[in-house]
C-alpha cells in the first residue's frame, strides 16, 4: 500500500478496523469467543489470549487479528456514527460497548490490501451473527450497520457481488445536492466529492452515489479524466488537483 508505515501505533491499526457493539453486560468472555469462533464458518482460530486484558488473537484466512474489549474488562465507549443503514429501531450508541477487531501488528504495512479487508470483513460478517451484536461500526468511515444487514452485503460481496457501499462508507448529503464519501479512500486511496445532483431527490441521489462509490472503491486510483456510467447515465470522474478527492458529476 502506497504511504503505509511499518512501525504504525496499534491505535492506527484500530482504526482500520471495527468494533462490533453490544448492550450493557452482553459483550463475551474469552470463553464464549473462543466457543463461538469454534462453530463459524468461516475458519478461525485463537491462537493468543490474555483474558485480564480482554484481548486474543485471532488467526483467519492465514492472517492474524487482534481482538480487545472482552469481558470482564471495559468495553469501548462509541460515539454516535456519521452513518447508519440497516436497522429498524436505532440504537442509542452512547449505551453499547464495543468490542474491537483490527489487523494484527504484522500487518501494518498493508491493512487496506485486499486479503486483509476481505479476511477482517469475512470474520466480523461471522461474528456479527454469532452472538447478540446490536450495531457494527467500520472505523474508516465511522458508519455503523445492523448486524444481519452488514453480514448479509459483506458475504455477498465476498462472493463476487456489489460492494458493500453502505457498511463500509458515510456519505453526507448537502443543501446544493453534493454528497461527500468518508471510507472509501480505505479501499481506493481517494474519497470521493459528487455534485450536480439537485435535481434528484435525496433517496435517489444516494442510491445513485452509493452506485458511484462501490465503482470507485473497487478501481485503481484515478489518475485522469474518466467516464463512469451509472444506471447508463454518463458521469464523469476526474482527480482533485490537490488532497485524495475524485470529483465525480453527471456528465452532459
Amino acid at each position: 500500500m502506497a504511504g503505509a508505515r511499518m512501525n504504525i501505533t496499534s491505535v492506527e491499526r484500530s482504526r482500520a478496523g471495527l468494533s462490533l457493539l453490544f448492550a450493557p453486560g452482553e459483550r463475551p468472555d474469552v470463553s464464549a469467543m473462543t466457543a463461538m469462533l469454534d462453530a463459524c464458518q468461516t475458519y478461525a482460530t485463537i491462537t493468543r489470549t490474555d483474558p485480564a486484558a480482554g484481548a486474543v488473537e485471532i488467526v483467519a484466512g492465514g492472517l492474524a487479528f487482534d481482538m480487545d474489549g472482552l469481558a470482564p474488562t471495559r468495553g469501548e465507549a462509541v460515539d454516535s456514527p456519521l452513518d447508519h443503514h440497516g436497522f429498524a429501531d436505532l440504537p442509542d450508541f452512547r449505551l453499547l460497548e464495543g468490542v474491537r477487531l483490527y489487523p494484527g501488528h504484522h500487518l501494518s504495512g498493508g491493512m487496506a490490501l485486499s486479503p486483509v479487508v476481505r479476511a477482517l470483513l469475512a470474520l466480523a460478517a461471522e461474528i456479527a451473527v454469532g452472538l447478540p451484536v446490536r450495531a457494527v461500526l467500520w472505523h474508516p468511515a465511522h458508519a455503523a450497520t445492523e448486524p444481519r444487514a452488514f453480514s448479509h452485503s459483506v458475504l455477498a460481496w465476498l462472493a463476487g457481488g456489489a460492494f458493500p457501499t453502505q457498511s463500509l462508507t458515510a456519505l453526507s448529503c448537502h443543501a446544493d445536492g453534493t454528497v461527500i464519501s468518508r471510507g472509501l479512500g480505505h479501499f481506493s486511496g481517494q474519497e470521493a466529492i459528487v455534485s450536480g445532483m439537485e435535481q434528484s431527490t435525496p433517496e435517489a441521489t444516494l442510491r445513485i452515489v452509493a452506485q458511484v462509490v462501490g465503482h470507485l472503491a473497487q478501481a485503481a486510483p484515478l489518475e485522469a479524466l474518466t467516464e463512469l456510467r451509472i444506471q447508463n447515465v454518463p458521469f464523469c470522474a476526474e482527480p482533485a488537483q490537490l488532497g485524495t478527492r475524485v470529483l465525480v458529476w453527471p456528465a452532459g
